[in-house]
């Protein structure tokens, strides 16, 4: 039997949190004029029996103006292994997330995946780099924490709104 030549990775099929009706968006996260000093969580996706072991994890968030540099938004993973007892006060539905006294709540939630740092500049749609995280279970809510200074941008319709979560799986390959 001959050893792999080479292990390759691909992208799978991104799961997109977002508004409701807006392009591309597979889960509901309302993010649309998100206040500063507020959170929310999303509704929750399953990523199968067999899920994979690695996502790339993109935050973009659409501000409307030019935000003060050094203010950030955190996003939080939290997973479930049956899609019903979560952790940190999670409920696995597009929702309000009660942030409790000095973030106890959201605290419980563990360490941020990804914090977006502003930038003093016209930038009105902050991207991200992707960092990769590995899930703790088959179900996963995000939580979007708001304290870049200011709500996110009021969008007219849900189709306009970029501010989204985006999970892409990345697929090990061996190659022969």
């Amino acid at each position: 039997m001959a050893l792999p030549d080479t292990f390759k990775v691909s992208q799978g099929t991104a799961i997109v949190w977002g508004e409701a009706g807006a392009s591309g968006v597979t889960n509901t996260l309302s993010l649309d004029a998100l206040a500063d000093g507020a959170a929310r969580q999303g509704a929750s996706a399953d990523l199968g029996s067999d899920w994979d072991r690695d996502y790339a994890v993109y935050l973009v968030v659409e501000t409307g103006t030019a935000p003060t540099a050094g203010n950030v938004v955190d996003l939080f993973l939290v997973s479930s292994h049956n899609g019903t007892d979560w952790p940190a006060k999670v409920t696995g539905s597009d929702a309000g997330y009660t942030l409790g006294t000095a973030d106890a709540n959201l605290r419980q939630a563990g360490s941020p995946v990804v914090s977006l740092f502003a930038t003093n500049d016209a930038n009105t749609v902050l991207r991200q780099a992707p960092v990769i995280w590995r899930p703790a279970g088959r179900y996963v809510v995000p939580i979007v924490d708001n304290n870049i200074g200011f709500a996110f941008k009021d969008e007219a319709t849900a189709a306009n709104n970029d501010s989204r979560v985006i999970l892409i799986p990345l697929v090990d390959k061996v190659i022969d």
